[in-house]
């Protein structure tokens, strides 16, 4: 017989508001220890070696308040209570703005707003509703970080605390288990209905409270005075025979608002057996803004083999505003210009709390960039563009060009594993302008760039291939960079005549080292270097996107063909899987009836406007294995792809179609909230439809642009925002620091299969 096992999920967030004031009796309770312990001579915290006497009232406060405002980028502890608090409170999480207090009854919530004076307090409290009495909760997956309590005389300190990442409330309705776990931004929890158990047996109540409501997400808010908390729309699914199959679930108001509280429970649909279900359920783990307090963009993303994340983007924000820690360089370069830019690189933690390091890469005048790898090592490489020559404190260091060349130039850089300095640092360029447009790495270490360029072979540093000759206003190009950054191993040109030039977009390389190139072009077959395909005739236009591959040694092309139909294309970013098929995604306003060469999906009709696409390129490049579009009924753009070690293709970009015409799909955010969204999604395998579709973002501008996947299927955006409301979860910053940020986010997943449900009951 196949076992029944329900998991309702939601996430649990908190927002700060107004002022309020606490009504619960232990609430209080609490409050009262809380101002006793800080305002005495400790803080928990197994860092405090020192006697409470030798501490110095100015050091108390110091080391309270640098406590308190670092604590929501700690890691979440479930505290254990040994004494320190009232004897009803088996667990607390701890936090400068709240406190949750974990009982046999429920959770008791101590909210605290941004500008209330100390001691002022709201408390709410969720119960749980006849459930089974005395059911305690357990912490389990045990840390090793211990919080200590100096409070009165040595003999009643509180030392060594144990400390949990999971709470579990075993059997808590009959046959159910409640389990917590997440962060203090963030609370995620699930029950776990087990065999035969009836999940309408759940039943929660918000006290305290102003007003509890149906959001139009499908979640719920709740409204104190001081704070809001948004539970996410619940999603519940069974695991049969090893697949995850969704079951529809909803918030259900169980009785109307009656003493203060606001009862509900959930409403679950019958499950289908004779209709395969598929959902993978993507949940934001972490996001966090990253700046300081004017312009900053992230623009390109990397993850290594433990979850740490690598950007890379440009900031107008000087070291007394943007987080520098440790390096390459912790003061900003272009102090003197009004509008100008230095390229930042910076490591976040795999838990997305902290930047590992965060520093400059420029000169004194405008430095940016958009692509970023690592390897296995843990060293960064970074493309860009400069005009800051070495006169102008550029950091040239080995190479591949230590010359200014004049104009922008393209430069690129290694950064040490730690961070702390550069490896090499050098130019690619001639005298005419030059632009980065992607970059990879292979296992050896070399760096592959991919660019455009208005310099010509006079000046320009071609060498091997795969062409020499410069073919008008402007090339795309591809260079390889040895792996010790002295020398360029190939640099060469791939375009045609066409005034209007050819544009190099994107890059990626293979396990053997052949490099795959995607960009624009205006040429057609009549000089553009097509052979092979996927497509050899140019479609006209507002020009055609272009792919190509250059063989191992740099020397030709061994496919080079278009992608595109009568309308405006353009190409933006390139991933390649282990087999050699390439995948590319970017926008399109060629419909259907305009030959753009559509085949299999995800989406086979235009929806107006610009549409974003994605497309697979065979191993042999010679046709499509399938390209469809992306989009709603307004602009829609592609901007970065990844795929993972399934085929699964990953695509982040930018939206501004709402809810009602974009295909949104699955449990990440599916409310457009304006003017523009970022965007990410998950494509299965065969190309034929979207796994997942969500936004990302706040009230304002958001621009997602790059993406990345790890080898759990992981996925990692990064990019632009404008939104003081985007969805900030875990860090690594939680605070928007004006005019416009970087963002970095990490979306996980359950891995679904496609089955046939059966059909389970409750009566």
């Amino acid at each position: 017989m196949r076992s029944f096992f329900l998991f309702i999920t939601v996430l649990l967030t908190l927002q700060t508001g107004s002022n309020g004031k606490a009504v619960d009796d232990l609430a209080i309770q609490a409050c009262a220890q809380q101002r006793s312990e800080t305002g005495r001579r400790g803080w928990m915290g197994g860092s405090l070696s020192a006697s409470p006497d030798a501490l110095s009232q100015e050091s108390q406060k110091s080391e309270v308040a640098s406590a308190e405002k670092n604590f929501g980028s700690l890691p979440l502890y479930f505290i254990e209570n040994q004494g320190q608090l009232d004897d009803e409170v088996a667990y607390y999480v701890k936090g400068s703005d709240k406190t949750l207090y974990f009982t046999s009854r429920g959770i008791t919530f101590v909210l605290k707003g941004k500008r209330t004076e100390a001691g002022e307090r709201w408390v709410l409290a969720l119960d749980f509703i006849d459930a089974n009495p005395g059911v305690e909760p357990n912490g389990q997956d045990r840390q090793k970080t211990v919080f200590s309590y100096f409070k009165g005389k040595p003999g009643e300190w509180k030392t060594g605390i144990s400390t949990y990442c999971k709470l579990v409330y075993s059997n808590l309705w009959p046959g159910i288990d409640l389990i917590y776990s997440g962060g203090t931004h963030e609370l995620k929890y699930e029950f776990i209905v087990r065999p035969g158990s009836n999940p309408e047996k759940i039943r929660l109540a918000y006290r305290g409270a102003s007003a509890v409501s149906l959001k139009d997400t499908g979640g719920l808010q709740i409204n104190t005075p001081v704070s809001n908390i948004d539970d996410s729309r619940p999603y519940a699914y069974q695991i049969i025979d090893g697949a995850t199959v969704e079951v529809p679930v909803f918030y259900a108001p169980k009785d109307l608002p009656k003493d203060g509280k606001y009862i509900y429970g959930f409403d679950i649909d019958d499950y289908d057996q004779n209709e395969s279900l598929i959902l993978d359920p993507a949940v934001l783990v972490y996001c966090g803004y990253i700046g300081g307090t004017n312009m900053d963009s992230v623009e390109g993303i990397a993850v290594d083999e433990e979850g740490n994340a690598y950007v890379v983007g440009s900031t107008c924000s000087d070291e007394r505003s943007f987080p520098v820690k440790i390096g390459p360089d912790l003061t900003y370069n272009d102090s003197g210009s009004v509008d100008g830019f230095d390229v930042f690189v910076a490591k976040i933690s795999a838990d997305g709390k902290q930047l590992e390091y965060c520093g400059y890469i420029g000169g004194d005048d405008v430095d940016t960039a958009l692509n970023i790898g690592v390897d296995s090592l843990g060293n960064a490489y970074v493309a860009g563009e400069t005009l800051s020559s070495p006169l102008e404190g550029f950091p040239v260091l080995i190479g591949p060009d230590l010359s200014y060349n004049g104009g922008y130039d393209v430069f690129v850089a290694k950064v040490s594993a730690d961070g702390t300095h550069l490896e090499y640092c050098g130019y690619i360029g001639g005298a005419g302008t030059d632009w980065s447009g992607g970059l990879d790495v292979d296992c050896q270490g070399c760096s592959y760039i991919g660019g455009t360029t208005g310099s010509s072979e006079l000046t320009f540093p071609v060498t091997i291939g795969p062409d020499l000759s410069y073919n008008d206003d402007f090339d795309a190009f591809v260079a390889k960079v040895s792996a010790d950054g002295t020398h360029l191993e190939y640099c060469g040109y791939i375009g045609g005549s066409n005034d209007m030039g050819d544009v190099g977009t994107g890059i990626a390389v293979d396990s053997i080292g052949s490099a795959y190139v995607v960009g624009s072009t205006f040429s057609d077959e009549s000089s553009f270097p097509v052979t092979v395909g996927p497509d050899l005739t140019y479609n006209g236009g507002m020009g055609d996107c272009f792919v190509a591959k250059v063989n191992v040694a740099g020397t030709h092309l061994d496919y080079c063909g278009y992608i595109g139909g009568q309308g405006y294309e353009g190409a933006w970013d390139i991933a390649v899987d282990s087999g050699g098929n390439a995948y590319i995604t970017g926008f399109t306003d060629s419909s259907e009836g305009e030959l753009f060469p559509l085949l299999i999906g995800p989406d086979l009709f235009h929806n107006g406007g610009k549409d974003a696409f994605v497309a697979k390129i065979t191993t042999s490049g010679e046709h499509l294995d399938y390209c469809g579009y992306i989009g709603g009924i307004l602009e829609d753009r592609g901007r970065g792809i990844a795929v993972d070690s399934l085929g699964s293709a990953y695509v982040t970009g930018y939206t501004k179609s709402t809810q009602s015409t974009f295909p949104v799909l699955g449990s990440l955010d599916l409310t457009y909230n304006g003017p523009k969204d970022g965007f990410v999604l998950k494509i299965n395998s065969k190309g034929s439809a979207l796994e997942y579709c969500g936004y990302v973002g706040g009230e304002s501008l958001d621009y997602g642009e790059g993406i990345a996947v790890d080898t759990l299927h992981n996925v990692y955006i990064g990019g632009r925002t404008m939104s003081p409301d985007f969805p900030i979860i875990a860090g690594p910053d939680f605070l928007y620091n004006g005019e416009m940020d970087g963002f970095v986010a990490k979306i996980s997943e359950v891995s679904v299969k496609t089955t046939k449900p059966r059909v389970k009951k409750h009566n």
